[in-house]
């Protein structure tokens, strides 16, 4: 069995690609809901190699995943709300938003197409 230094070492090389992950979302009742991520064998590995390294000792592995989870939701609105925030505009009382239009190809397509 390797020690911690050891398998950090191995999974210098693994990434994690949430791009290709199966996620499953169950709604169930009471407002619960059941999320599943899929990993492939690198990527398990990777998580796992993560998980031993900052994992604080005493938290259980469901508690460290739905800290990290949450952590991610978090930074994710602080990042939008920064972004609005950048763009808001307030004159005469009225809140707009200055998003400048995206001069580059996207990938929707108008109606006329």
């Amino acid at each position: 069995m390797l020690d911690k230094e050891e398998e950090l070492t191995d999974s210098s090389e693994e990434e994690l690609k949430p791009d290709t992950w199966g996620v499953k979302v169950t709604h169930r009742d009471k407002n619960r809901m059941k999320i599943t991520f899929k990993l492939n064998q690198d990527e398990s590995a990777a998580f796992t190699n993560f998980e031993n390294a900052t994992r604080p000792e005493g938290l259980t592995q469901e508690h460290f995943i739905k800290s990290i989870f949450f952590l991610g939701l978090t930074t994710l609105e602080n990042n939008v709300a920064q972004k609005m925030g950048e763009h808001m505009k307030v004159e005469d009382g009225e809140v707009s938003f200055d998003v400048p239009e995206d001069e580059g190809d996207t990938d929707e397509t108008s109606a006329d197409e």
